[in-house]
């Protein structure tokens, strides 16, 4: 079974198999795979090289070196990418952005474009950094902005590199980290946290989950 994805304006072409997306390592019948569009160049893409299992797939479409970062390109790259693949009805698709720099009304079309294809949204206020921070603590109410949650993480770990990332000292605050973030924002029907928060906790509580079924 296909899930379709619709895509306007799209000239017809022949998509290709989803599996040229699969190296050896990975059952091509049964992975599941993940596309995650992404604002970051370079934090994100670290961070979700942390899971490795042969049932899934993480495929991340981030910020080049044109430096096209805002929401509305990053909605871009993974409308190209549906153009060119076929999916699975169980692969899932994510738009990953910040809040800090983008205004209310441009992030609120954004999020009701991707609704209307099926894609889902994992949107961090104000900054990715808030994920990071919440796999070592609760967030200070007094940390507002992008600055303020990247001093409190050289703060905690001594030093914040986010071209750099130290996955060790990540990977087994996961579980902690989405108890945090949910318990932050746990409604569902939230586009983006109204509040200091993230939503990124949606695309790994889903990951961790296929991780052990596998």
């Amino acid at each position: 079974m296909k899930q379709s994805y619709p895509i306007e304006n799209v000239a017809k072409m022949k998509k290709r198999n989803r599996t040229k997306l699969l190296d050896r390592q990975y059952n091509k019948r049964d992975a599941r795979l993940f596309v995650i569009a992404t604002e970051g160049r370079e934090t994100e893409k670290q961070y979700f090289a942390m899971f490795h299992d042969s049932r899934i797939k993480i495929e991340i479409l981030a910020t080049g070196e044109d430096n096209k970062s805002a929401p509305q390109y990053v909605l871009e790259r993974l409308n190209e990418f549906i153009q060119k693949y076929d999916m699975n009805a169980d692969d899932t698709l994510w738009l990953m952005f910040d809040v800090d720099r983008w205004g209310e009304k441009n992030i609120s079309a954004i999020c009701r474009e991707a609704k209307q294809k099926n894609y889902r949204l994992s949107i961090s206020n104000p900054c990715f950094e808030v994920w990071l921070y919440l796999h070592f603590d609760d967030l200070e109410p007094s940390d507002k902005t992008s600055k303020d949650f990247e001093a409190r993480l050289r703060t905690k770990l001594g030093s914040y590199n986010k071209s750099n990332l130290d996955l060790d000292l990540f990977k087994d605050c996961m579980e902690e980290a989405v108890k945090r973030a949910k318990n932050l924002h746990p409604n569902p029907q939230q586009n983006w946290p109204p509040t200091a928060g993230s939503h990124v906790y949606r695309v790994v509580q889903m990951l961790l989950k296929a991780v052990e079924k596998s």
